[in-house]
């Protein structure tokens, strides 16, 4: 990925200059997203954030000395109640650095975001490849500094990881197509495999892409009697078959179900579509998304526009797929990064080269698109740092500890708290069982899985001790259960955080 390649005919100058626009690109990128390193993980989808937390702090656990022999009990089992989605990739990386450098959960952000930085070398060497090394810096300033990016991209979840892998795998991918050898072959299967192991979505726009680009430049009868391709795609999909076989079939651990998941209904509904269309202008904005459906038309014909092809119905398939996620979890949108920033680059390309034309390179107009980047790279880091910084939460976690000591450690408690009750769980060491959200209600009655508020009620206090609520915000919205608890049992304690009912000792008994 040699970043000089290229550089001569840049719009931006000589070949030094453009590796250090570069390299500033890559500093810049990483800086920002160790602003406020060290604040607890609640600024982004915490529910998914302490899944991966609960499993590194499990795995951590089975090796590390000098920790309550009760705390390592909670922590192993924890992790292997978890609920599994993919193989615990992230996780493991994390806990290998608890093993190094002790329980901190911001060395997860450090990983996630290294990750993401690696896969903006993937990106740089393929949008050179396929466009310039002008567009190139365009994607990869798109890529690096665009505000939901960088906050999605140093979460605690495997979708960063994921995202480099795609952008790696394409990249190997285009250069097995320039080259035919095993060698690439091999590579680029090891890559995209891995990237579908890290988690199952990147299979969309991989095989879009892939399939694209053999299709069209091959034909489906040579492309069946290519050894590589065959080899190709062994290698790629052999890992995830594996776990998924045995996951389902076998160990029976995972939560893979599509009842919850895949909704054909949404597929006739226009407000679907709009809030698609939200989504997208949300997350990476609606006018990158319109350039980057232009930057399709204007790559060349052939490999590279059925690469960009590829990779966007890739995205709408698995946007018909994940239908009501995707309009209701932001995190669903990452792997569209891939094909906006690779097709920005190519728009970029042609920009840039209209820039050479009429300015002649001049070191005006050099200064000022320069300084146009800048501004909108140094806005968005600017915003960023100031979503980041805007709340400390760094006293949460002796909230929630403090809070379970006082359930103790043998009750048995039933709760409606922030994020599924994880807080609780992680920094209280007190496990409990969840009373569902208003949202996890809706989501049971589009699948036809609703049950009555008595069902739920008898099933979730059986042999509980204690009711605690903390999200006063669905408390409020669930008078039901509301009035049910208030009426029906005592107040053990109430503050200004929590309120805890005594499931024990009802009133009508007293």
């Amino acid at each position: 990925m040699n970043t000089i390649e290229g550089s001569r005919e840049s719009f931006f100058g000589k070949p030094w200059l453009v590796n250090s626009i570069v390299i500033m690109l890559f500093v810049l990128g990483f800086g920002i997203r160790m602003v406020d390193l060290t604040d607890v993980p609640l600024d982004f989808h915490p529910t998914r954030q302490f899944l991966s937390a609960t499993k590194a702090r499990g795995m951590y656990y089975q090796f590390a000395n000098d920790v309550p022999e009760w705390q390592r009990e909670i922590a192993i089992q924890r992790w292997k109640d978890a609920d599994v989605f993919e193989p615990s990739v992230n996780e493991a990386v994390v806990a290998g650095l608890y093993l190094l450098f002790g329980e901190h959960l911001w060395l997860a952000r450090i990983a996630s975001s290294v990750y993401w930085l690696l896969g903006g070398l993937a990106l740089f060497a393929l949008s050179k490849r396929i466009a310039s090394v002008d567009g190139a810096i365009l994607a990869l300033a798109f890529y690096l500094f665009l505000g939901f990016g960088v906050i999605a991209s140093r979460a605690f979840q495997p979708d960063p990881l994921m995202v480099a892998l795609i952008l790696a795998g394409l990249w190997s991918f285009e250069r097995w197509h320039t080259k035919q050898t095993w060698k690439w072959t091999i590579l680029t299967g090891l890559l995209s495999g891995l990237a579908i192991f890290v988690k199952t979505v990147a299979v969309f726009p991989l095989l879009g892409a892939f399939a694209f680009v053999i299709l069209s430049t091959r034909g489906l009868k040579q492309s069946l009697k290519d050894p590589q391709v065959w080899a190709l795609a062994m290698i790629t999909v052999l890992p995830t078959a594996i776990f998924m076989i045995d996951s389902i079939y076998i160990s029976k651990s995972s939560n893979l179900s599509a009842d919850l998941r895949f909704f054909p209904s949404f597929w006739v509904d226009p407000t679907f579509y709009v809030r698609w269309k939200n989504m997208i202008g949300n997350t990476l904005g609606f006018g990158a998304f319109f350039m980057a459906l232009l930057g399709m038309f204007l790559a060349k014909p052939g490999k590279d526009r059925s690469l960009l092809l590829g990779l966007f119905a890739g995205y709408i398939v698995y946007g018909l797929m994940f239908s009501y996620h995707f309009i209701t979890h932001n995190y669903y949108q990452l792997p569209l990064f891939v094909f906006v920033s690779l097709s920005l680059s190519v728009a970029g390309n042609v920009l840039f080269q209209r820039l050479k034309e009429i300015n002649n390179s001049s070191i005006i107009a050099r200064l000022s698109v320069a300084g146009i980047i800048l501004f909108a790279m140094a806005f968005e880091m600017w915003n960023v740092r100031v979503e980041l910084v805007r709340d400390d939460d760094r006293a949460e976690p002796q909230f929630w500890a403090e809070l379970g000591e006082k359930l103790g450690r043998s009750s048995n408690v039933v709760g409606l708290t922030q994020d599924y009750g994880n807080r609780l769980a992680y920094w209280g060491w007190k496990p409990t069982e969840q009373w569902p959200t208003t949202g996890d209600q809706n989501l049971r009655e589009l699948a036809g899985k609703a049950k009555t508020f008595d069902e739920i009620f008898t099933d979730r206090i059986e042999g509980k001790d204690y009711f605690v609520v903390t999200n006063f915000n669905q408390f409020d919205r669930q008078e039901e259960l509301k009035d049910k608890l208030f009426d029906t049992y005592p107040v053990l304690e109430q503050n200004s955080g929590y309120i805890i009912f005594d499931l024990q000792h009802p009133l009508e008994a007293q």
